[in-house]
Protein backbone atom coordinates (compact mmCIF):
# COMPACT_ATOMS: atom_id res chain seq x y z
CA UNK A 1 0.00 0.00 0.00
CA UNK A 2 1.23 3.23 -0.49
CA UNK A 3 2.40 5.38 2.01
CA UNK A 4 1.15 9.40 2.03
CA UNK A 5 2.47 11.99 4.23
CA UNK A 6 0.32 14.28 6.13
CA UNK A 7 1.15 18.03 5.24
CA UNK A 8 2.26 20.35 8.26
CA UNK A 9 -1.43 21.76 8.23
CA UNK A 10 -2.94 18.17 9.37
CA UNK A 11 -0.14 17.18 11.70
CA UNK A 12 -0.83 20.48 13.43
CA UNK A 13 -4.87 19.71 13.69
CA UNK A 14 -4.03 16.30 15.04
CA UNK A 15 -1.36 17.90 17.55
CA UNK A 16 -4.62 20.04 19.04
CA UNK A 17 -6.58 17.13 19.69
CA UNK A 18 -4.24 14.92 21.63
CA UNK A 19 -3.82 18.11 24.07
CA UNK A 20 -7.49 18.85 24.26
CA UNK A 21 -8.01 14.73 25.43
CA UNK A 22 -5.47 15.22 27.86
CA UNK A 23 -7.38 18.29 29.12
CA UNK A 24 -4.45 21.19 28.69
CA UNK A 25 -7.14 22.82 26.18
CA UNK A 26 -11.07 23.37 27.22
CA UNK A 27 -12.54 25.16 24.10
CA UNK A 28 -11.32 23.93 20.31
CA UNK A 29 -13.60 22.87 17.51
CA UNK A 30 -12.55 20.68 14.53
CA UNK A 31 -11.46 17.65 16.73
CA UNK A 32 -13.67 14.27 16.72
CA UNK A 33 -15.53 14.94 13.46
CA UNK A 34 -17.34 18.47 14.36
CA UNK A 35 -15.90 21.98 13.76
CA UNK A 36 -19.73 23.40 15.41
CA UNK A 37 -19.52 21.38 18.10
CA UNK A 38 -20.69 23.07 21.98
CA UNK A 39 -17.82 24.28 24.05
CA UNK A 40 -17.55 21.91 27.36
CA UNK A 41 -17.63 23.90 30.60
CA UNK A 42 -14.43 23.47 32.84
CA UNK A 43 -15.04 21.31 36.10
CA UNK A 44 -15.25 22.98 39.36
CA UNK A 45 -12.26 21.52 41.90
CA UNK A 46 -13.77 20.07 44.94
CA UNK A 47 -14.25 21.50 48.21
CA UNK A 48 -14.36 21.01 51.79
CA UNK A 49 -15.41 22.73 54.82
CA UNK A 50 -15.59 21.55 58.65
CA UNK A 51 -16.82 22.53 61.65
CA UNK A 52 -16.53 21.06 65.23
CA UNK A 53 -18.90 20.57 68.27
CA UNK A 54 -18.77 20.00 71.36
CA UNK A 55 -17.45 20.19 75.08
CA UNK A 56 -13.74 19.17 75.46
CA UNK A 57 -13.29 16.33 77.56
CA UNK A 58 -16.53 14.40 75.91
CA UNK A 59 -17.77 13.97 72.57
CA UNK A 60 -17.30 15.53 69.54
CA UNK A 61 -18.89 16.11 66.62
CA UNK A 62 -17.65 16.91 63.17
CA UNK A 63 -20.04 18.91 60.72
CA UNK A 64 -18.92 18.49 57.08
CA UNK A 65 -19.66 19.77 53.89
CA UNK A 66 -18.63 18.89 50.52
CA UNK A 67 -19.18 19.88 46.60
CA UNK A 68 -17.68 18.05 43.72
CA UNK A 69 -16.54 15.06 45.83
CA UNK A 70 -15.74 11.70 44.34
CA UNK A 71 -16.50 9.85 47.45
CA UNK A 72 -17.73 10.95 50.82
CA UNK A 73 -15.59 13.15 52.82
CA UNK A 74 -13.52 11.58 55.48
CA UNK A 75 -12.94 12.89 58.90
CA UNK A 76 -9.16 12.27 60.92
CA UNK A 77 -8.65 13.54 64.30
CA UNK A 78 -4.68 14.08 65.23
CA UNK A 79 -3.25 15.54 69.03
CA UNK A 80 -0.69 19.03 68.06
CA UNK A 81 1.98 16.67 68.20
CA UNK A 82 0.42 14.35 65.05
CA UNK A 83 -0.58 11.59 67.05
CA UNK A 84 -3.71 9.72 65.39
CA UNK A 85 -6.79 10.29 68.11
CA UNK A 86 -9.33 8.85 66.33
CA UNK A 87 -11.78 8.90 62.53
CA UNK A 88 -15.26 9.68 62.05
CA UNK A 89 -17.78 12.25 62.64
CA UNK A 90 -17.64 11.32 65.67
CA UNK A 91 -14.98 10.58 68.43
CA UNK A 92 -14.83 10.38 72.69
CA UNK A 93 -12.23 13.15 73.56
CA UNK A 94 -10.14 11.63 76.25
CA UNK A 95 -6.84 14.42 75.51
CA UNK A 96 -8.92 17.79 76.26
CA UNK A 97 -5.68 19.21 78.51
CA UNK A 98 -4.44 19.54 74.99
CA UNK A 99 -5.34 21.19 71.31
CA UNK A 100 -6.96 18.98 68.88
CA UNK A 101 -7.03 19.14 65.06
CA UNK A 102 -9.96 18.08 62.58
CA UNK A 103 -8.98 16.80 59.16
CA UNK A 104 -11.92 16.77 56.55
CA UNK A 105 -10.39 15.46 52.99
CA UNK A 106 -12.74 15.46 50.20
CA UNK A 107 -10.75 13.68 46.84
CA UNK A 108 -7.92 16.89 46.55
CA UNK A 109 -9.29 19.12 49.23
CA UNK A 110 -8.92 18.99 52.59
CA UNK A 111 -10.24 21.51 55.77
CA UNK A 112 -8.77 21.71 59.14
CA UNK A 113 -10.05 23.02 62.26
CA UNK A 114 -7.91 23.26 65.76
CA UNK A 115 -9.73 23.09 68.68
CA UNK A 116 -7.93 25.11 71.74
CA UNK A 117 -6.99 22.67 75.01
CA UNK A 118 -9.72 22.79 77.89
CA UNK A 119 -9.58 25.13 80.08
CA UNK A 120 -13.41 24.73 82.23
CA UNK A 121 -13.30 22.84 84.58
CA UNK A 122 -16.26 22.05 87.06
CA UNK A 123 -17.06 21.89 90.45
CA UNK A 124 -20.48 20.68 92.07
CA UNK A 125 -21.64 24.20 92.08
CA UNK A 126 -19.06 26.65 90.95
CA UNK A 127 -16.97 26.53 87.39
CA UNK A 128 -12.93 27.71 87.13
CA UNK A 129 -11.25 28.58 84.15
CA UNK A 130 -7.81 28.49 83.37
CA UNK A 131 -6.53 31.61 81.91
CA UNK A 132 -2.66 32.59 81.69
CA UNK A 133 -1.51 30.81 84.26
CA UNK A 134 -4.38 31.61 86.86
CA UNK A 135 -7.61 30.85 87.35
CA UNK A 136 -10.91 32.47 86.95
CA UNK A 137 -13.52 31.20 89.58
CA UNK A 138 -16.97 31.71 90.22
CA UNK A 139 -20.29 30.31 91.34
CA UNK A 140 -21.15 28.91 95.22
CA UNK A 141 -18.46 31.43 97.44
CA UNK A 142 -17.84 28.44 99.70
CA UNK A 143 -17.50 25.50 97.40
CA UNK A 144 -15.06 26.90 94.68
CA UNK A 145 -16.62 30.28 93.69
CA UNK A 146 -14.23 32.22 95.83
CA UNK A 147 -13.64 34.63 92.53
CA UNK A 148 -10.62 36.65 94.75
CA UNK A 149 -8.67 32.85 96.13
CA UNK A 150 -8.23 31.50 92.89
CA UNK A 151 -6.99 34.92 91.18
CA UNK A 152 -4.62 35.45 93.58
CA UNK A 153 -2.73 31.72 92.62
CA UNK A 154 -0.51 32.06 89.69
CA UNK A 155 1.90 30.21 87.67
CA UNK A 156 -0.61 27.49 87.41
CA UNK A 157 0.00 24.35 84.96
CA UNK A 158 -3.05 22.50 85.66
CA UNK A 159 -6.32 22.45 87.29
CA UNK A 160 -8.33 19.35 88.94
CA UNK A 161 -12.06 19.37 90.27
CA UNK A 162 -13.47 18.07 93.27
CA UNK A 163 -16.65 17.84 94.34
CA UNK A 164 -16.47 20.95 96.45
CA UNK A 165 -13.24 23.14 95.02
CA UNK A 166 -10.45 23.17 92.99
CA UNK A 167 -6.80 22.52 93.06
CA UNK A 168 -4.38 23.78 91.42
CA UNK A 169 -1.23 22.17 90.14
CA UNK A 170 1.83 24.68 89.70
CA UNK A 171 4.98 24.91 87.28
CA UNK A 172 6.63 24.57 90.35
CA UNK A 173 5.18 20.92 90.98
CA UNK A 174 3.81 22.04 94.43
CA UNK A 175 -0.24 22.37 95.28
CA UNK A 176 -2.56 24.80 95.89
CA UNK A 177 -6.22 24.60 96.53
CA UNK A 178 -9.27 26.06 97.35
CA UNK A 179 -13.00 25.51 98.43
CA UNK A 180 -14.68 24.30 101.38
CA UNK A 181 -12.12 24.03 104.30
CA UNK A 182 -12.22 20.28 103.79
CA UNK A 183 -10.03 20.92 100.82
CA UNK A 184 -8.75 24.45 100.60
CA UNK A 185 -4.76 24.69 101.31
CA UNK A 186 -2.95 27.74 100.67
CA UNK A 187 0.45 26.75 102.25
CA UNK A 188 1.73 23.36 100.04
CA UNK A 189 4.01 22.87 103.28
CA UNK A 190 1.05 23.04 105.85
CA UNK A 191 0.30 19.70 107.78
CA UNK A 192 -1.27 19.63 111.22
CA UNK A 193 -0.33 15.71 112.36
CA UNK A 194 -2.12 16.79 115.46
CA UNK A 195 -5.50 17.36 114.30
CA UNK A 196 -6.04 15.06 111.11
CA UNK A 197 -3.75 16.43 108.38
CA UNK A 198 -4.65 19.19 105.72
CA UNK A 199 -1.72 17.24 103.99
CA UNK A 200 -0.42 13.88 105.00
CA UNK A 201 2.73 15.20 103.46
CA UNK A 202 3.90 18.55 101.97
CA UNK A 203 2.94 19.17 98.58
CA UNK A 204 5.33 19.53 96.92
CA UNK A 205 7.65 17.42 94.06
CA UNK A 206 3.97 16.69 92.94
CA UNK A 207 4.10 14.21 89.89
CA UNK A 208 0.30 13.86 89.02
CA UNK A 209 -3.18 14.35 90.77
CA UNK A 210 -6.54 12.53 91.37
CA UNK A 211 -9.54 14.24 92.50
CA UNK A 212 -11.82 12.46 95.11
CA UNK A 213 -15.26 13.67 95.52
CA UNK A 214 -13.86 16.01 99.11
CA UNK A 215 -10.34 15.08 98.95
CA UNK A 216 -7.24 14.85 96.84
CA UNK A 217 -4.29 12.26 96.43
CA UNK A 218 -1.13 12.97 94.91
CA UNK A 219 1.80 11.04 93.56
CA UNK A 220 5.17 12.64 94.32
CA UNK A 221 7.94 12.48 91.81
CA UNK A 222 9.69 9.52 94.13
CA UNK A 223 6.44 7.72 93.69
CA UNK A 224 4.95 8.48 97.29
CA UNK A 225 1.43 9.42 98.21
CA UNK A 226 0.05 12.52 99.60
CA UNK A 227 -3.83 13.45 100.45
CA UNK A 228 -5.52 15.85 101.80
CA UNK A 229 -9.83 16.05 102.21
CA UNK A 230 -12.41 14.72 103.89
CA UNK A 231 -14.88 11.56 104.34
CA UNK A 232 -18.65 11.54 104.74
CA UNK A 233 -19.39 10.08 108.00
CA UNK A 234 -22.29 7.78 107.03
CA UNK A 235 -23.11 6.04 110.35
CA UNK A 236 -22.26 8.82 112.99
CA UNK A 237 -23.69 11.54 110.39
CA UNK A 238 -20.06 14.10 111.05
CA UNK A 239 -17.40 14.47 108.25
CA UNK A 240 -14.02 13.05 109.22
CA UNK A 241 -10.87 13.72 107.76
CA UNK A 242 -8.72 12.10 105.51
CA UNK A 243 -6.06 11.90 108.58
CA UNK A 244 -8.31 10.30 111.08
CA UNK A 245 -5.95 7.87 112.89
CA UNK A 246 -8.80 5.13 113.10
CA UNK A 247 -10.59 5.36 109.94
CA UNK A 248 -9.23 7.62 107.88
CA UNK A 249 -5.98 7.36 105.77
CA UNK A 250 -4.01 6.54 109.33
CA UNK A 251 -0.04 6.28 108.45
CA UNK A 252 -0.39 2.66 108.54
CA UNK A 253 -2.97 2.80 105.21
CA UNK A 254 -1.10 5.74 103.67
CA UNK A 255 1.96 3.50 104.09
CA UNK A 256 0.62 0.94 101.39
CA UNK A 257 -0.21 3.31 99.22
CA UNK A 258 2.16 3.82 95.80
CA UNK A 259 1.24 3.62 91.80
CA UNK A 260 -2.14 4.35 92.48
CA UNK A 261 -3.96 3.52 88.86
CA UNK A 262 -7.44 4.83 89.89
CA UNK A 263 -9.84 6.01 92.59
CA UNK A 264 -13.32 4.84 93.28
CA UNK A 265 -15.17 6.45 96.02
CA UNK A 266 -19.24 6.08 97.79
CA UNK A 267 -20.46 8.73 100.03
CA UNK A 268 -18.55 8.01 103.03
CA UNK A 269 -15.51 6.35 101.88
CA UNK A 270 -12.81 5.71 99.43
CA UNK A 271 -10.99 2.92 97.55
CA UNK A 272 -7.55 3.23 95.50
CA UNK A 273 -6.63 0.74 92.78
CA UNK A 274 -2.94 0.42 92.44
CA UNK A 275 -0.62 -0.65 89.66
CA UNK A 276 -0.03 -3.87 90.96
CA UNK A 277 -4.05 -4.55 90.59
CA UNK A 278 -4.59 -4.68 95.04
CA UNK A 279 -7.26 -2.12 96.39
CA UNK A 280 -7.00 -0.04 99.64
CA UNK A 281 -9.48 1.30 101.07
CA UNK A 282 -10.47 3.72 104.00
CA UNK A 283 -13.27 5.92 105.45
CA UNK A 284 -16.58 4.95 106.90
CA UNK A 285 -17.04 1.40 107.43
CA UNK A 286 -20.56 1.08 106.47
CA UNK A 287 -19.88 2.59 103.31
CA UNK A 288 -17.25 0.23 102.17
CA UNK A 289 -14.52 1.94 104.17
CA UNK A 290 -13.34 -1.39 105.66
CA UNK A 291 -12.38 -4.09 103.07
CA UNK A 292 -10.86 -6.64 105.39
CA UNK A 293 -13.69 -8.90 104.66
CA UNK A 294 -12.95 -9.17 100.81
CA UNK A 295 -9.41 -8.42 101.11
CA UNK A 296 -7.88 -11.59 99.84
CA UNK A 297 -10.41 -11.90 96.24
CA UNK A 298 -9.10 -8.02 95.69
CA UNK A 299 -6.45 -9.36 93.20
CA UNK A 300 -5.35 -8.57 89.73
CA UNK A 301 -8.55 -5.93 89.96
CA UNK A 302 -8.47 -4.19 86.80
CA UNK A 303 -11.43 -1.56 87.69
CA UNK A 304 -13.08 -0.03 90.53
CA UNK A 305 -16.90 1.74 91.05
CA UNK A 306 -18.83 3.08 93.95
CA UNK A 307 -22.12 3.20 94.29
CA UNK A 308 -23.44 5.90 96.97
CA UNK A 309 -22.62 3.09 99.95
CA UNK A 310 -20.95 0.30 97.92
CA UNK A 311 -17.93 -0.59 95.87
CA UNK A 312 -17.91 -2.96 93.56
CA UNK A 313 -14.56 -4.64 91.86
CA UNK A 314 -13.82 -6.15 88.56
CA UNK A 315 -10.93 -8.58 88.39
CA UNK A 316 -8.93 -9.77 85.11
CA UNK A 317 -10.54 -13.06 85.14
CA UNK A 318 -14.16 -11.35 84.64
CA UNK A 319 -15.45 -12.34 88.04
CA UNK A 320 -17.52 -9.46 90.23
CA UNK A 321 -16.35 -8.61 93.96
CA UNK A 322 -19.00 -6.07 96.36
CA UNK A 323 -18.58 -5.00 99.81
CA UNK A 324 -20.45 -2.18 101.75
CA UNK A 325 -23.36 -1.13 102.73
CA UNK A 326 -24.68 -3.98 100.91
CA UNK A 327 -27.02 -3.17 98.26
CA UNK A 328 -24.89 -3.58 95.64
CA UNK A 329 -24.43 -7.28 96.88
CA UNK A 330 -26.90 -9.86 96.11
CA UNK A 331 -27.03 -10.94 99.42
CA UNK A 332 -26.81 -8.07 100.93
CA UNK A 333 -23.15 -8.63 102.55
CA UNK A 334 -19.84 -8.55 101.11
CA UNK A 335 -19.01 -10.94 98.39
CA UNK A 336 -18.03 -12.11 95.04
CA UNK A 337 -20.78 -12.32 92.30
CA UNK A 338 -20.89 -16.30 91.49
CA UNK A 339 -23.64 -14.78 89.22
CA UNK A 340 -21.30 -12.85 86.88
CA UNK A 341 -18.51 -14.23 84.63
CA UNK A 342 -16.55 -12.97 82.03
CA UNK A 343 -17.59 -9.22 82.82
CA UNK A 344 -15.76 -6.59 80.30
CA UNK A 345 -17.41 -3.18 82.32
CA UNK A 346 -19.23 -2.37 85.37
CA UNK A 347 -21.21 0.36 85.86
CA UNK A 348 -23.46 1.76 89.34
CA UNK A 349 -26.39 3.87 89.67
CA UNK A 350 -26.92 4.91 93.54
CA UNK A 351 -27.83 1.84 94.75
CA UNK A 352 -27.60 -1.25 92.06
CA UNK A 353 -24.52 -2.51 89.52
CA UNK A 354 -24.76 -3.65 85.72
CA UNK A 355 -22.77 -5.40 83.82
CA UNK A 356 -21.84 -5.94 80.38
CA UNK A 357 -19.79 -9.21 79.43
CA UNK A 358 -17.11 -10.49 76.98
CA UNK A 359 -20.12 -11.13 74.65
CA UNK A 360 -21.98 -8.02 74.94
CA UNK A 361 -24.63 -9.59 77.40
CA UNK A 362 -26.05 -6.82 79.79
CA UNK A 363 -27.34 -7.79 83.38
CA UNK A 364 -28.49 -6.21 87.03
CA UNK A 365 -26.76 -6.95 90.23
CA UNK A 366 -27.80 -6.35 93.64
CA UNK A 367 -29.53 -6.75 96.59
CA UNK A 368 -33.33 -7.53 94.51
CA UNK A 369 -35.46 -7.47 97.43
CA UNK A 370 -34.93 -3.80 98.33
CA UNK A 371 -33.17 -2.37 94.50
CA UNK A 372 -35.75 -2.41 91.27
CA UNK A 373 -32.95 -1.51 89.08
CA UNK A 374 -30.75 -4.23 90.60
CA UNK A 375 -33.34 -6.74 88.67
CA UNK A 376 -33.21 -6.89 84.91
CA UNK A 377 -34.94 -9.96 84.36
CA UNK A 378 -37.88 -8.58 82.58
CA UNK A 379 -35.97 -7.26 79.61
CA UNK A 380 -32.82 -9.98 80.17
CA UNK A 381 -33.81 -11.25 76.20
CA UNK A 382 -33.38 -7.85 74.95
CA UNK A 383 -30.09 -7.12 76.93
CA UNK A 384 -27.84 -8.60 73.98
CA UNK A 385 -24.88 -6.56 71.99
CA UNK A 386 -24.97 -4.05 74.39
CA UNK A 387 -22.53 -1.41 73.90
CA UNK A 388 -22.83 0.93 76.43
CA UNK A 389 -24.52 1.21 79.58
CA UNK A 390 -25.73 4.72 81.20
CA UNK A 391 -27.28 5.72 85.17
CA UNK A 392 -29.62 7.88 86.82
CA UNK A 393 -29.64 8.08 90.60
CA UNK A 394 -32.19 4.97 90.94
CA UNK A 395 -32.43 3.43 86.76
CA UNK A 396 -30.01 2.15 84.30
CA UNK A 397 -30.20 2.68 80.08
CA UNK A 398 -28.98 -0.17 77.80
CA UNK A 399 -27.54 1.11 74.02
CA UNK A 400 -27.20 -1.63 71.61
CA UNK A 401 -25.24 -1.63 68.97
CA UNK A 402 -28.03 -1.50 66.90
CA UNK A 403 -29.13 1.56 67.91
CA UNK A 404 -32.09 0.52 70.49
CA UNK A 405 -31.88 1.45 73.75
CA UNK A 406 -33.58 -1.15 76.65
CA UNK A 407 -33.73 0.74 80.16
CA UNK A 408 -35.64 -0.79 83.77
CA UNK A 409 -35.39 0.68 87.02
CA UNK A 410 -37.27 3.26 89.27
CA UNK A 411 -40.50 2.00 87.75
CA UNK A 412 -42.34 4.48 89.78
CA UNK A 413 -40.95 7.80 87.92
CA UNK A 414 -40.22 6.01 84.44
CA UNK A 415 -42.98 3.59 84.08
CA UNK A 416 -45.46 4.86 82.23
CA UNK A 417 -42.92 7.37 80.27
CA UNK A 418 -40.90 5.03 79.21
CA UNK A 419 -43.61 3.27 77.97
CA UNK A 420 -44.73 6.12 76.15
CA UNK A 421 -41.49 6.52 74.17
CA UNK A 422 -39.43 2.74 73.72
CA UNK A 423 -41.05 2.62 70.10
CA UNK A 424 -38.69 5.50 69.44
CA UNK A 425 -35.66 4.51 71.54
CA UNK A 426 -34.05 3.42 67.62
CA UNK A 427 -31.12 4.81 65.69
CA UNK A 428 -29.57 6.22 68.74
CA UNK A 429 -26.18 7.63 69.13
CA UNK A 430 -25.93 8.57 72.64
CA UNK A 431 -27.66 8.97 76.40
CA UNK A 432 -27.58 10.85 78.65
CA UNK A 433 -28.85 11.74 82.04
CA UNK A 434 -30.01 14.04 85.11
CA UNK A 435 -30.59 12.78 88.42
CA UNK A 436 -33.93 11.17 87.56
CA UNK A 437 -34.16 11.79 83.94
CA UNK A 438 -32.91 10.20 80.64
CA UNK A 439 -32.78 11.59 77.05
CA UNK A 440 -31.22 9.94 74.18
CA UNK A 441 -30.01 11.74 71.21
CA UNK A 442 -30.48 9.76 67.99
CA UNK A 443 -28.22 9.77 64.84
CA UNK A 444 -31.29 12.23 63.09
CA UNK A 445 -30.69 14.54 65.29
CA UNK A 446 -34.04 14.32 67.38
CA UNK A 447 -33.88 13.45 71.27
CA UNK A 448 -36.43 11.22 73.19
CA UNK A 449 -36.24 11.60 77.19
CA UNK A 450 -38.38 9.90 79.98
CA UNK A 451 -38.43 9.66 83.84
CA UNK A 452 -39.27 12.48 86.13
CA UNK A 453 -40.73 15.20 84.25
CA UNK A 454 -39.96 18.17 85.88
CA UNK A 455 -36.02 16.83 85.78
CA UNK A 456 -36.35 16.72 81.96
CA UNK A 457 -37.95 13.61 81.53
CA UNK A 458 -40.83 15.01 79.67
CA UNK A 459 -39.45 17.23 76.77
CA UNK A 460 -42.61 17.54 74.68
CA UNK A 461 -43.04 21.08 74.62
CA UNK A 462 -39.46 21.83 73.18
CA UNK A 463 -39.91 18.71 70.83
CA UNK A 464 -40.61 20.73 67.44
CA UNK A 465 -37.17 22.52 68.47
CA UNK A 466 -35.08 19.20 68.90
CA UNK A 467 -34.21 19.14 64.98
CA UNK A 468 -30.68 19.08 63.97
CA UNK A 469 -28.66 18.39 67.44
CA UNK A 470 -25.42 17.81 68.05
CA UNK A 471 -24.27 17.24 71.25
CA UNK A 472 -26.16 17.21 74.44
CA UNK A 473 -25.36 18.14 77.98
CA UNK A 474 -26.94 18.24 81.48
CA UNK A 475 -26.62 18.86 85.18
CA UNK A 476 -28.47 16.81 87.81
CA UNK A 477 -31.84 18.73 87.20
CA UNK A 478 -31.96 20.25 83.26
CA UNK A 479 -30.91 19.21 79.93
CA UNK A 480 -28.69 21.48 76.82
CA UNK A 481 -29.04 20.66 73.37
CA UNK A 482 -26.75 21.80 71.04
CA UNK A 483 -27.65 22.49 67.57
CA UNK A 484 -25.90 22.19 64.16
CA UNK A 485 -27.31 25.71 63.61
CA UNK A 486 -24.98 27.10 66.74
CA UNK A 487 -28.60 27.63 68.99
CA UNK A 488 -29.38 25.78 72.11
CA UNK A 489 -32.57 24.28 73.58
CA UNK A 490 -33.25 23.42 77.23
CA UNK A 491 -35.78 21.57 79.35
CA UNK A 492 -36.14 20.55 82.73
CA UNK A 493 -36.14 22.40 86.23
CA UNK A 494 -36.30 25.96 85.04
CA UNK A 495 -34.66 27.76 87.90
CA UNK A 496 -31.87 24.80 87.41
CA UNK A 497 -31.05 25.57 83.23
CA UNK A 498 -33.79 24.47 82.08
CA UNK A 499 -35.27 27.94 80.70
CA UNK A 500 -32.77 29.79 78.85
CA UNK A 501 -35.02 32.49 77.38
CA UNK A 502 -32.67 35.16 78.81
CA UNK A 503 -29.78 33.85 77.63
CA UNK A 504 -31.40 32.90 74.17
CA UNK A 505 -29.73 36.25 71.98
CA UNK A 506 -26.64 35.03 72.71
CA UNK A 507 -27.02 31.89 72.30
CA UNK A 508 -26.61 31.39 68.24
CA UNK A 509 -22.88 30.65 67.46
CA UNK A 510 -22.25 28.20 69.93
CA UNK A 511 -19.86 24.82 70.00
CA UNK A 512 -19.45 23.73 73.26
CA UNK A 513 -21.74 23.69 76.64
CA UNK A 514 -20.41 22.95 80.24
CA UNK A 515 -22.50 22.19 82.86
CA UNK A 516 -22.02 22.28 87.19
CA UNK A 517 -24.37 19.35 88.82
CA UNK A 518 -26.05 21.52 91.37
CA UNK A 519 -27.95 24.01 88.72
CA UNK A 520 -25.44 25.72 85.50
CA UNK A 521 -24.52 25.71 82.30
CA UNK A 522 -21.87 27.78 80.52
CA UNK A 523 -22.02 28.02 76.89
CA UNK A 524 -18.71 28.76 74.57
CA UNK A 525 -19.52 30.18 71.25
CA UNK A 526 -17.18 30.01 68.27
CA UNK A 527 -15.94 33.34 68.56
CA UNK A 528 -15.03 32.62 72.40
CA UNK A 529 -17.12 34.70 73.60
CA UNK A 530 -19.62 32.87 76.30
CA UNK A 531 -22.85 33.10 78.47
CA UNK A 532 -23.67 31.38 81.50
CA UNK A 533 -27.74 30.62 82.80
CA UNK A 534 -29.26 28.20 85.66
CA UNK A 535 -28.59 28.99 89.70
CA UNK A 536 -26.66 31.39 90.34
CA UNK A 537 -25.03 29.77 93.32
CA UNK A 538 -24.01 27.06 90.87
CA UNK A 539 -22.13 28.85 88.55
CA UNK A 540 -25.24 30.17 86.68
CA UNK A 541 -24.84 34.11 87.10
CA UNK A 542 -22.32 37.03 87.02
CA UNK A 543 -19.03 35.97 85.78
CA UNK A 544 -15.65 37.84 86.94
CA UNK A 545 -15.18 40.91 84.71
CA UNK A 546 -11.56 39.51 84.19
CA UNK A 547 -13.02 36.99 81.83
CA UNK A 548 -13.98 38.09 78.13
CA UNK A 549 -12.94 35.25 76.31
CA UNK A 550 -12.80 31.62 76.37
CA UNK A 551 -11.22 29.69 73.30
CA UNK A 552 -12.65 26.90 71.69
CA UNK A 553 -10.64 27.26 68.50
CA UNK A 554 -6.82 27.93 68.20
Amino acid sequence: MKQYKASGKIQKARMTCALMGLGFISLLSGCGGGGSGAASEPVAPPTVSIDVFGARGGTLTAIVSATGCSATPTVTWQSSAGVAMGAGTTIQDTQANAALIATATCSTASATQTLAANTVHTALSAFAVLKNGSAVAWGNPVWGGQTDTAAAITGISQLFASERGFAALLSDNSIKAWGSSYVAITDPNLVYPATGAIASSALTNIASVIPGRVAYFATKKDGSIAAWGSFRGITNGEDGYIGDSKIGLSPITLALLSDIKAMASTEGAYALLKSDGTVVTFGDQDAGGNSSSVQSLLTNVTQLAGSNFDFVALRKDGKVVTWGYGYAANSGDAEINTTLTDIAKIYMNGYAGAAIDNKGAASAFGYTALIDSADSSSVTASLTNVSKIYATQTAFAALRTDGTVISWGDLPRMGSSLNAVQSSLTNVKSVHATEYAFAALKNDGTVVSWGDPELGGDSSAVSPQLTKVVALTSNKYAFAALKSDGTVVTWGMKSKGGDSSAAAPRLNNVRAIYATAYGAFLAINKDGSFVTWGDQWAGGGTVPATLSKIPYTS
